[in-house]
């Protein structure tokens, strides 16, 4: 099964980076050290579940002309985009067709 959460949470992020964000805050420490390992050590990562979304978020990072900042904030601490990101991920998590761009 690759419908995860942490599937999800990644793909908030790639599409954050597809649109040129280049100040990406989640609460998914998870994530984030997925992606570290993906920069630092993409060996040890390619029989990851999500190698391919990770390697996607890498190579979107690299060719970003602006760098890119990661922030780690705290969840359901009231952060109106942290909370909206939250629902879309467990609606996307739970339907096996992915989301609804208008969710």
């Amino acid at each position: 099964m690759t419908n995860t959460i942490n599937r999800a949470e990644l793909t908030g992020i790639a599409a954050a980076l597809n649109n040129k964000y280049t100040q990406i805050a989640t609460d998914s420490a998870c994530s984030l050290s997925q992606i570290r390992k993906q920069l630092l050590f993409p060996a040890m990562q390619r029989d990851h579940i999500h190698s391919n979304l990770l390697k996607q978020i890498v190579s979107m990072i690299y060719a970003s002309p602006e760098p890119i900042c990661f922030y780690k904030v705290k969840a359901h601490s009231g952060i109106a985009g942290n909370e909206c990101a939250y629902a879309i991920a467990k609606h996307s998590a739970l339907h096996d067709g992915g989301h609804d761009v208008h969710f």
